[in-house]
Parts: structure tokens; sequence; C-alpha cells
């Protein structure tokens, strides 16, 4: 399928061709259901911070609305620094269609006037975008975070490498300890391919 290509915040996206919608309400415009709305902020992620984080975006389409949720976190096993973390929240919080108004139990739209740097306007935003800065459940990230939860460890009398993927073994999904095995054995030599100094290697 073809893809478009637009700058959004200063960063370079892209979306299938079929995103660009015309009416008789709206003109032309990009459709940024939740589904595309999951792909940019994946896209800004990866572009704007040149592979220095992973990040998972997903889309969920349900009855009365739609949802985003995403995950990032540092390839070292840390948590994303606060002023990345807040970049990619304001991005996610730009990117929705409105809010909960718990008081009156309704959901108010907001006038979202965003558009591309050629002026093209994003309509249909998603309702809710939710960003964590916490690695997806049982990913290699997620395993490399709890070994380096000393807490963890010391209550499961972890000490060595050997000893975690003993211990925690019984809890990782179908393929995951091999994947977490070479994802640990490429995790050096890629990070300072990204340009992490040894003191975040250490992190």
């Amino acid at each position: 399928m073809k893809k478009i290509k637009f700058n959004l915040f200063g960063v370079e996206v892209q979306l299938p061709e079929n995103a660009v919608r015309n009416d008789n309400y709206n003109g032309t415009y990009i459709h940024m259901g939740a589904k595309h709305t999951a792909s940019v902020i994946k896209q800004y992620v990866k572009n704007k911070y040149n592979n220095r984080y992973t990040v998972w975006s997903t889309s969920d389409v349900y009855s009365g609305g739609s949802s985003v949720r995403v995950n990032i976190w540092s390839k070292n096993g840390s948590p994303c620094p606060l002023e990345v973390y807040n970049d990619v929240k304001a991005l996610g919080n730009s990117l929705v269609a409105g809010h909960f108004d718990g008081m009156y139990d309704i959901y108010e739209y907001k006038d979202n006037n965003i558009t591309t740097q050629k002026g093209t306007p994003l309509k249909y935003f998603p309702s809710y975008v939710f960003v964590d800065n916490n690695p997806k459940w049982d990913t290699p990230e997620y395993w490399l975070k709890e070994w380096k939860n000393l807490e963890r460890c010391e209550r499961q009398g972890v000490k060595t490498w050997e000893d975690f993927l003993e211990k925690n073994r019984e809890y990782f999904g179908k393929g995951v300890e091999v994947k977490l095995v070479k994802y640990m054995d490429n995790l050096n030599k890629e990070l300072q391919e990204l340009g992490y100094d040894l003191e975040e290697l250490a992190a």
C-alpha cells in the first residue's frame, strides 16, 4: 500500500495513503483514528530519538470510543528520562479527541486545530491516549527491568544471570527466554552504537 509522508511537530511520519480523506464538511484532511494515532506516536519516538528507546503502541476500538496505549522504555533497562516521557505524553495529549468529565459523566470533545507542516488538518482522534513509562509485560525489556530490580532478586535469592533465568523461567511466555538471551547478548554493542556512554550502560 502506498504511503503518505508528512511532518508533525517537527518529526517526519507516514501513514497509508487511505488516511487522506475528503468530504464536504472538512475538505481534505488526514483521518487520525486510534490505529493511525498509535502508529504516528511510535514513529515519532523512533524518529525523534534515534531508536534510543523502545516504544510499544497499541490501539483498541470499542462501542462508544477508542483508545491508544503507549509504553516507552530506555533500551538500557531504565526508565525514560523525564523530559522524554513528558514529550511523548504531551504528544499523546495533543492527539486525543477530548476528555471524560466525571462530575457530569460525559465525554467532552475539544477543538483540535492540529495540522501537518504543510497545513493539512488532522481529524477524528481517539477518545483516550495513555502513555506509561514502563516496558510492556513479558518483553525482553520487561525482564531486563526485573533483572535490575534488586528487591525482586534478593527476594528470590538471585545472584547471577543464570539464577535469574532459573527462578523466573516459569513466568516467561512462549519464546521469551530465547528473545531475552539474544537481547542481552546484543545489548551492549547496540547501546554503544546508539551513543550510550559507560555510565548510562550501567544505569
